[in-house]
């Protein structure tokens, strides 16, 4: 059996980790010195009201390397192969400690893939080389499959609120008040290599939204084949009229709605639209 493992960054929905027997590593939440692992410690929606309600910014980091191997070598043990994806290397060290730490276990037992991506843009590389396990794809076809599915990767979010991104040091102040005061919006595009860019900046959360919908059909008005991501922070009616303008617009299949989680919103804050797919091939 091939067994997935990802950590919790990822933020797929409880029912599809569960249907696929995916393993979620707890990524750690910092509020001052409580820290919690993520979902199981705190809930998102806990995480949230924290959030909003206190003068604390949290801080995250990846899932103790130990667990990983204690987790790891009970699968082994078990006769299951297991396969890692980690949330992009530019956002945390987790990948290249899991790297360093697997190193020495056969390949044909043990592998790490750097997902290049974060939040449902992880989860869509997760899921999609879940059910590919789920199908009957063997471990060797498995991996030769992953940097396909990495490559096909795609995500863009909009966000509402820039307070949060110059409270943790992404912006400054001074370029959070201004652009709180012109009203822009700034869309944020996960690059091929994983790290974060400014991709656009309008004006109005309307606008933002039409170019996320403008942009996704750049990629095909024919999304049958793929599972659509569409997520948010505390911005959910907003998410809702993107999906139904979405749904007007394009040929859709599977489409996933769900938040986004603490590892992630605690950089961008309440008030973010974003979708998150694999490119139809």
């Amino acid at each position: 059996m091939i067994r997935i493992i990802a950590d919790s960054a990822c933020d797929l929905p409880a029912e599809l980790v569960a249907q696929y027997g995916i393993v979620i590593m707890p990524m750690h939440i910092s509020f001052g010195e409580a820290t919690y692992d993520d979902q199981t410690e705190i809930s998102t929606e806990a995480f949230y009201e924290r959030l909003v309600g206190g003068r604390e910014i949290p801080t995250t980091s990846y899932p103790a390397i130990g667990r990983y191997q204690s987790v790891v070598d009970e699968e082994l043990a078990a006769g299951n192969q297991v396969l890692i994806i980690t949330i992009a290397q530019p956002l945390s060290g987790c990948y290249d400690s899991l790297r360093l730490l697997f190193a020495d276990y056969p390949p044909d037992k043990v592998a790490v893939f750097n997902s290049q991506s974060a939040t449902l843009g992880e989860g869509a590389i997760v899921l999609a080389a879940a059910r590919l396990a789920a199908e009957g794809c063997d471990f060797e076809q498995l991996k030769a499959a992953l940097p396909g599915l990495i490559a096909r990767s795609q995500g863009y979010g909009a966000i509402n609120n820039l307070t949060y991104l110059a409270k943790g040091g992404r912006i400054s102040a001074t370029a959070a008040t201004v652009a709180t005061a012109l009203n822009i919006k700034p869309i944020i595009n996960v690059c091929q290599d994983g790290s974060l860019e400014v991709a656009q900046k309008v004006r109005g959360m309307a606008k933002a939204l039409a170019w996320l919908a403008a942009r996704v059909q750049q990629d095909g008005l024919d999304f049958r084949s793929t599972t659509l991501f569409v997520s948010y922070i505390m911005q959910e009616e907003s998410a809702r009229r993107l999906l139904e303008q979405l749904q007007q617009e394009m040929q859709l299949g599977e489409v996933i709605f769900s938040q986004i989680g603490p590892t992630v919103g605690t950089h961008l804050g309440p008030g973010c639209v974003a979708l998150f797919y694999l490119k139809p091939e």
